[in-house]
């Protein structure tokens, strides 16, 4: 069910959704109720079981900001462009089911797009993990980075979003509607939110952080395995970041490749803890995945621009530049139980902050 309108909204927020009923009000509320309703919602959902789609249609019943896409297939990517088919924003803010938008998020937002013609902007991030029975973690990621107005300075600033892992999702972040038209992008072409937000950033110019405009993303409980990303997809992506900085001919600038190599070394020992955490595999086989993604090209070339003593990514970087199979499981099972016991351990980046 979609209705179109001939006025064209400020912005388009797109929320791609499977099986969401006990956080899709929140989120839908956090939208509807911002002091700014210059604004078309998307809700696309994935092919639910539960009461999704009877919720979405009640709520666009009262709200003709709603419309609401219903979708045969759970395929995120499909579902995905489905929505962006039915956006009619100037621009577009990609939501996942279980995050929510700060009050005024969307106003300050708006600011400072059109007061720098922004072709990206990108929101403060709050990570919020819930680590108890009604108690909740957060920790903010704000960029304090001035508007950039040509390709070479956006350019400039890139390693530091890298390095933080908030260029592997596309939440958080407001799109031009029409470039992404003109470029062509969807998601069931592009494979991946990374290689979409790639093919996007790759000709931008204008980009800015809005510090004041906070997205709040849930992390879900402690120790839970988020909705799975496999190693080959990750490796996928990282071939993707490499390729950019081919294309921007930065292959040799330093910060830049370095914060790639950091970022992928993170998304390795996110690899191995998921391997790890797996059943129904044998300890035979546990070793031998890990094995392999301990000895891959991509592993190896990683530690040798990062060195081979690292404080940054704990235990089990010692393990992995060595290629010690063992000691690499022995500390994503210590990495396991440090979440479990809520020890003070780092997240893995951009892993748990997907989509969907």
């Amino acid at each position: 069910m979609v209705r179109r309108a001939v006025r064209r909204p400020f912005a388009t927020v797109v929320l791609v959704v499977r099986d969401a009923e006990a956080h899709i009000v929140r989120a839908l509320e956090s939208v509807l109720n911002q002091d700014f309703d210059d604004i078309q919602v998307v809700v696309s959902d994935r092919a639910s079981h539960d009461r999704t789609r009877s919720m979405c249609r009640t709520i666009a019943e009262r709200d003709i900001r709603v419309d609401v896409v219903e979708n045969d297939s759970s395929d995120f990517a499909q579902s995905f462009d489905a929505a962006i088919a039915a956006a009619r924003g100037r621009y577009v803010l990609p939501m996942a089911q279980d995050d929510w938008l700060a009050p005024g998020s969307l106003a300050k937002l708006a600011d400072a797009v059109k007061a720098h013609d922004l072709q990206l902007a990108i929101m403060a991030l709050s990570l919020d993990e819930q680590v108890g029975a009604g108690e909740r973690a957060s920790h903010v990621l704000r960029f304090s980075v001035e508007p950039t107005d040509s390709a070479a300075a956006f350019r400039d600033e890139t390693p530091l979003f890298v390095r933080e892992g908030v260029l592997g999702f596309l939440k958080a972040k407001l799109f031009d509607r029409d470039r992404i038209d003109e470029l062509g992008l969807r998601m069931s072409l592009q494979g991946s939110q990374t290689a979409f937000l790639m093919s996007y950033i790759e000709g931008v110019e204008r980009a800015g952080c809005v510090e004041e405009a906070l997205y709040h993303a849930a992390l879900g409980e402690v120790g839970q395995v988020a909705e799975a990303t496999t190693y080959q997809e990750r490796e996928r992506d990282h071939e993707r970041m490499l390729e950019l900085t081919r294309a921007w001919h930065r292959e040799h600038d330093c910060e830049l490749m370095r914060a790639i190599h950091q970022l992928h070394m993170r998304q390795v020992i996110a690899s191995i803890e998921q391997v790890c955490s797996m059943r129904g595999i044998s300890s035979i086989e546990r070793s031998e995945r890990v094995r392999d993604i301990v000895e891959a090209p991509s592993t190896r070339a990683s530690i040798e621009v990062l060195g081979e003593t690292s404080r940054e990514f704990g235990f089990m970087y010692a393990s992995i530049v060595r290629k010690n199979v063992a000691g690499c499981c022995l500390s994503a099972r210590f990495a396991q139980l440090a979440r479990i016991s809520r020890l003070p351990i780092a997240h893995g980046g951009a892993d748990l902050v997907a989509l969907a």
